[in-house]
């Protein structure tokens, strides 16, 4: 039996089952809830307020994490899909390290491992990058548990791999939508094989018109890329994971593409339930540890790439490798040497200086003084960490400052003339109104403020022409007229400078 937990925003998914020829049996499952604040973004926040929930669990159950693999998700996850020939294993790892040095600057010290999809001309090489900070905020919190980690994978490849390995979505062309809370990943297959992946946060209450029309608008993005890619496999269903039927049936009511079909993910035939069935199990909400299950020819394992991270590794040169047997002879014979003649003028005397320095009271006693602050300044720098991790965590939400103010009004170059700037903290959002000389010009607008690097994306909404009315002294009234126009742009996370 293996374990796979994901940690969600609705608390700590454990899910329990056998994997046989193929086919998952479930045999349990249990959501252990936490705190808000506890999880920011994948990273642990406050591992006490976990870790007494975990215990807990462990009290009432503890087989509840045995043989256990992590399925984690968050933004400072970097991931590529690379085609690549036919290559050894150390050559295919060398590959995905090299694939993250251009975006390293972007990351805090990254740890990196690859795995195996398909691709339209054979295997592309999976590679994701993960901070290692994140991880550590995992292997720390179980350590401190007692509780062995098998394997880390990322909630991207655990997608790709469960329909790589489920014969009902062979050949399909599909968008998976997972929504955890208000965090949306948009997966796109075409012929059964990964092409495209976006997240976004869903700014709309949920349940609202205002939620559907955001869910229409990420629908239609995945529909206009798969257009762009003149692809000759449309687009023709969209399957949602973590929404109710409620909200399935507003985003229905929207749905402008009357050959696209939207409809909750199935439970597929090869996963199976081990108990009786009944309303608390949603197969939806658990996709990420159900995923978690089908690992792929080679799985990522981002604790085993930890652990070899934190070994140094020097390699010498051939030519000091063929002199490391005769210079360690002439080694032993200058100790050999060294001890015979020497032994007998100086042991006896540093023996004596030894013993007399360690039976001083005085170097006793500051000796346990030295400790007893040791073991203080340990506790304060763990506490130190613990507010670090904290202050990194918020630090990645995206902030606005006064430059990029600036940089805003100045893409104008004095032809577009800003009507308001609203800016939501918790989203990174800001919402532009505005008004163009021409309908040109307010094009060129949003692709300036693209250039600006401050942006994960802009959404423009397209231009209306309007008109004033203004009088003078000398004559009645003169009408001007120009282009309105609104965008979304959505500010990079981490610091900004």
């Amino acid at each position: 039996m293996q374990t796979l937990v994901y940690f969600s925003n609705d608390g700590i998914q454990v899910l329990q089952g056998i994997v046989k020829g193929g086919r998952l049996n479930i045999t349990n499952f249990k959501t252990l809830p936490v705190e808000a604040g506890a999880l920011i973004n994948g990273v642990i926040t406050n591992e006490e307020m976990v870790k007494e929930t975990i215990a807990d669990a462990l009290k009432k159950s503890p087989q509840l994490f045995k043989n256990m693999k992590l399925v984690i998700d968050s933004s400072l996850i970097a991931t590529k899909n690379v085609e690549v020939p036919k290559l050894k294993p150390r050559e295919l790892a060398a590959v995905a390290a090299t694939e993250f040095e251009d975006t390293a600057g972007n990351y805090d010290a990254l740890v990196v491992d690859y795995g195996h999809i398909p691709g339209p001309t054979g295997n592309n090489l999976f590679c994701c990058g993960v901070e290692k900070r994140v991880l550590e905020s995992y292997i720390t919190l179980f350590s401190n548990l007692k509780i062995q980690i098998k394997s880390i994978d990322v909630g991207l490849n655990s997608l790709i791999q469960y329909v790589t390995a489920t014969k009902d979505y062979k050949g399909m062309t599909f968008a998976l939508n997972i929504l955890d809370g208000k965090n949306l990943v948009s997966v796109l297959f075409e012929n059964g094989i990964y092409i495209f992946s976006n997240r976004s946060r869903l700014l709309s209450e949920r349940g609202t018109a205002a939620f559907a029309d955001e869910l229409s608008g990420k629908l239609s993005s995945l529909i206009q890329f798969n257009k762009s890619q003149k692809s000759e496999h449309t687009l023709n269903m969209s399957l949602y994971a973590g929404l109710d039927e409620d909200e399935l049936n507003g985003l229905r009511a929207l749905n402008f593409d009357p050959d696209l079909n939207l409809f909750s993910i199935p439970q597929t035939p090869n996963i199976k339930n081990g108990f009786v069935i009944d309303e608390t199990f949603d197969f939806g909400s658990f996709i990420y540890p159900i995923a978690g299950f089908f690992a792929g020819i080679k799985p990522i394992n981002l604790f085993t790439a930890f652990k070899k991270s934190n070994v140094v590794k020097k390699e010498l040169p051939f030519e000091y490798k063929a002199l490391i047997l005769p210079v360690a002879m002439i080694l032993i014979c200058l100790i050999t040497f060294g001890v015979f003649f020497g032994l007998k003028y100086q042991a006896q005397e540093k023996l004596e200086a030894m013993n007399a320095y360690i039976s001083d009271p005085d170097n006793q006693a500051e000796y346990l003084q030295a400790k007893a602050l040791t073991d203080q300044v340990s506790a304060i720098q763990a506490e130190v960490s613990n507010v670090e991790a904290i202050n990194a965590a918020i630090k990645s939400n995206p902030e606005l400052v006064s430059a990029m103010m600036n940089s805003i009004a100045s893409q104008g170059n004095n032809v577009i003339t800003l009507n308001s700037l609203v800016y939501d903290g918790s989203s990174g959002a800001i919402q532009i109104s505005a008004i163009a000389d021409n309908e040109k010009e307010a094009a060129r607008y949003i692709e300036r403020l693209k250039s600006t690097q401050y942006f994960t994306q802009v959404e423009y909404t397209g231009y209306a022409e309007i008109s004033s009315a203004t009088s003078t002294s000398t004559t009645t009234a003169s009408t001007t007229s120009g282009f309105g126009f609104a965008a979304v742009a959505y500010l990079k996370a981490g610091d900004s400078q």
